[in-house]
């Protein structure tokens, strides 16, 4: 029974300890990505998009479909024509219903469609002659060009394919994104921690010294002064434990909803303080991100757009016509077998044209605006790109200097913390004033701050990198997240 007990005491201990372990910046990454409500949004986009992608391909395949009027009843007067020429007016109805079968096929390249089709329809008569027919089209073959005119198809094929091709960069980009927002929100969770744990080991020290303060004033080696200063700052630590506490409780809750953790579940922040040596380049990061970023590609598809645009205002303001020519065989009888007997040939063949003439300057208007439109989005897009490419190049240097910086704030941590040990000693034993003392607390808690915040600052560079060119400069890899 003993060793039972100890065996279970064992696994609770495990599993707690499991449950506090480490939660490092990339497990809280990792964890982020597989079941954060934007890693969810993310993949539904991307699930979007691919469909999108394949309906619009999927449309250019024979599209067959079945059309179809269910019996229909009609009672109207019509004129009926009369043996001596004349017409006389007379009540019918007839009941009626049709079908058909159709394939249609897009021809991308030229923007004209064919199709062929297959129906039949039947007409009850009733009225002042009673009669029923048949009505077959066994086949039918139509074909529609338009000439002169814009070709919707092939331009938006051209921007579909530029979509397909960044569509899994585009997720990419989005996961990435994730991955910059969670680590801005996991310093801010350690941030409000350690400043939770400084404020609580300050009222410690603070109170253990207005202790002493009191001690010391009672036997007259310190003024009033001194220990109302020791009584005030004293206070002012038990204030910033509380403003620490409840920043911290926030910081932490923030956390969980970014993650999708429930709030049952503890999570202990304890980043790892040993940053990576990386080698930076801001021209190799500039070419990944040329390479990889979905951004600088929707900058060829806004000016694709702008120019499809154009094309079409002015091929709508042009000459214009269309083509339309068919041929079937089609038959009517008063018996169904009938009508599929000595087929005759159905042909058609029209032309339409459509020219403007004249319209007050309205086709000249529409043409220039346009212009000015296609010219705007090229000045812009061309804008947006500078800017890009300089926010990338800087970032990596941004990223150089803040290791350097990291290095730095770390050393004068880890001096003002030694400082501020001699500082509580020599007070202890008096050899030094309370104000020096102060001046050692409040440097400590400044560099552990700054310490901080660089680290923040260097994750936050390297994963916005990352997003920008979607290259791992630790594993030197691209970066594809794949579904």
């Amino acid at each position: 029974m003993k060793i039972v007990i100890i065996l279970f005491f064992l696994i609770n201990v495990s599993l707690l300890s499991q449950n506090l372990a480490k939660f490092t910046l990339s497990d809280c990454i990792e964890y982020s990505i597989k079941n954060s409500p934007a890693a969810k949004s993310a993949k539904a986009s991307y699930k979007s998009r691919t469909n999108g992608i394949k309906a619009f391909n999927a449309g250019f395949l024979p599209q067959i479909s079945l059309n179809a009027s269910l019996p229909g009843l009609s009672r109207e007067i019509i004129p009926v024509l009369q043996p001596d020429g004349s017409q006389l007016f007379q009540p019918q109805s007839q009941y009626f219903g049709s079908g058909s079968v159709s394939l249609r096929q897009a021809i991308n390249p030229l923007g004209s469609e064919i199709s062929i089709s297959s129906g039949l329809s039947r007409i009850d008569a009733f009225g002042s002659r009673d009669y029923s027919i048949w009505r077959s089209t066994p086949i039918m073959i139509s074909y529609s060009q338009p000439i002169f005119f814009y070709n919707s198809l092939k331009w938006e094929s051209k921007v579909q394919e530029i979509n397909e091709e960044i569509n899994d960069n585009e997720y990419s980009s989005e996961i990435e994104n994730i991955s910059v927002n969670v680590t801005q929100k996991y310093f801010d969770v350690y941030i409000s921690k350690m400043n939770l744990k400084n404020a609580e080991q300050n009222v410690s020290v603070n109170d253990t010294l207005y202790i002493i303060s009191k001690g010391r004033f009672e036997v007259g080696k310190i003024a009033e002064n001194d220990l109302l200063q020791s009584e005030l700052a004293y206070l002012n630590a038990q204030n910033s434990y509380e403003r620490a506490l409840l920043d911290y409780k926030q910081s932490i809750d923030e956390f969980r909803i970014l993650l999708g953790i429930s709030a049952d579940k503890e999570i202990n922040i304890n980043p790892d303080l040993i940053m990576p040596e990386l080698d930076i380049n801001d021209g190799l990061a500039l070419k990944y991100a040329l390479e990889n970023n979905p951004s600088f590609r929707n900058f060829d598809i806004a000016k694709l757009r702008a120019e499809m645009s154009l094309m079409q205002v002015e091929a709508a303001n042009n000459l214009n016509a269309n083509l339309v020519a068919s041929f079937g065989l089609n038959n009517s009888s008063d018996l169904l077998p009938d009508a599929y007997k000595e087929l005759l040939q159905q042909q058609r063949l029209d032309i339409t044209l459509q020219i403007p003439i004249f319209q007050w300057g309205r086709n000249s208007a529409q043409v220039e605006a346009a212009l000015e439109d296609k010219n705007r989005t090229v000045i812009n897009t061309d804008l947006q790109k500078n800017n890009l490419e300089t926010e990338i190049k800087y970032e990596a240097l941004r990223l150089k200097q803040l290791m350097n910086q990291v290095r730095i704030a770390a050393k004068a941590d880890t001096i003002a913390s030694r400082r501020f040990e001699v500082a509580i000693n020599r007070y202890y034993i008096g050899k030094i004033d309370l104000n020096s003392f102060f001046i050692a607390q409040n440097e400590k808690d400044s560099a552990f701050q700054s310490y901080i915040q660089m680290l923040k600052a260097f994750w936050t560079s390297y994963y916005n990198l990352r997003r920008l060119t979607l290259y791992d400069f630790i594993e030197k890899r691209v970066i594809n997240h794949k579904i």
